[in-house]
């Protein structure tokens, strides 16, 4: 167990802690809003997006059902987009399966749509006082120099351990410990520069002790990851086969794709794209967005399933579902579409369902 005075910890974080967005309050929307918002972004940044958002959009109830178009704008500047839509995918679930309360286990918020165990143990911890840890880079830096452990901390089992073992603590709030952790590690336990005389960790500090702060935390170098927005349409023709096209390059090379293109056009815009690219359509329908991880890329695609008016768009190139099941190969990134595709492709009602 590590040997951290929990609640020296958390009177010295409730003396020092900065105003911040999300801070002081036990309002599960508000902090989860907080905690997305502050994914890729620096939490000093957020402020006049956070007050923003949540002044147009008070509640789960109004996060759920307000127009994608103006989400959208509200969440302008702050970029990576998909974590807004999660947003509302996760707030259509909540009104739907828990009556608009945020949920009060980490088996049901694991669940929701863009939230992992970082965000999980934040808002749970914060909002109910539950005993789940939040772990972030942060905090592994914090944790790893307290100890004087050389373990790796790109690893995900560094980020498991740590977790599992700040859980075998007792403190008087977990929220309140978690928030703590976070602080000093934004505001102490910096990664350059430490400011060690200022540490209430610093008297049990085994790396302070040693006198070697710089030699961790110990992390393999990182592969850069990019994050890619697609398009995806899954245009459908008169005989319900599929358009696919083989591609002789870069990340797909030697698979089929479907039409995609890297942006993220709205269910607002997509009937006016498609008529500028003289793709004649007679129904669009939404699907569920999807994300796939490559090697060194991420992709967060939106998907439409496109019927057209009629068959004269290279005939050739549109499959059957047995022969996209069985004949050509497609990558998993589009493969994640098919089963909902393939639901409204065997429905002879799915005209209803169009945008």
């Amino acid at each position: 167990m590590i040997a951290i005075d929990t609640e020296k910890l958390i009177s010295w974080f409730l003396e020092h802690k900065r105003v911040l967005p999300g801070r002081d309050i036990t309002d599960p929307y508000p902090i989860w809003i907080s905690e997305i918002m502050a994914q890729q972004t620096r939490m000093e940044t957020i402020k006049p997006y956070y007050e923003r958002f949540l002044k147009e959009l008070p509640t789960i109830e109004s996060l759920a059902t307000v127009e994608e178009t103006k989400l959208l704008k509200l969440w302008e500047g702050l970029g990576y987009y998909s974590r807004v839509r999660n947003l509302q995918a996760a707030a259509k679930v909540i009104m739907e399966k828990y009556q608009g309360t945020f949920p009060k286990t980490y088996a049901d918020t694991i669940h929701l749509k863009g939230i992992g165990e970082y965000t999980a143990g934040a808002i749970l911890s914060r909002a109910y006082g539950l005993p789940y840890a939040s772990v972030d880079g942060n905090v592994l830096r914090v944790l790893t120099r307290f100890e004087a452990s050389p373990i790796d901390i790109s690893r995900n089992s560094t980020k498991k351990y740590y977790k599992e073992e700040l859980e075998k603590l007792n403190p008087s709030h977990f929220g309140l410990l978690n928030e703590a952790l976070m602080e000093i590690g934004a505001m102490i336990c910096r990664p350059k520069i430490a400011k060690c005389n200022s540490c209430p960790l610093r008297e049990r500090c085994k790396a302070y002790e040693q006198n070697n702060i710089g030699l961790y935390p110990v992390k393999s170098k990182k592969v850069k990851i990019t994050i890619h927005e697609y398009t995806c349409f899954f245009l459908v023709d008169q005989n319900k086969k599929i358009y696919f096209e083989y591609k002789e390059e870069n990340i797909l090379r030697g698979l089929y794709a479907p039409y995609f293109v890297e942006d993220s056009i709205s269910e607002v815009d997509v009937y006016s794209y498609l008529d500028k690219k003289h793709i004649e359509t007679d129904y669009v329908i939404a699907l569920q967005e999807q994300k796939h991880v490559f090697t060194h890329q991420i992709w967060y695609m939106k998907g439409y399933l496109v019927y057209l008016k009629d068959n004269k768009q290279d005939i050739e190139k549109f499959y059957t579902q047995e022969e996209i099941k069985n004949k050509i190969s497609i990558s998993t990134c589009f493969r994640k579409f098919f089963k909902e595709i393939e639901n409204y492709l065997n429905d002879e009602e799915n005209s209803s369902h169009h945008v």
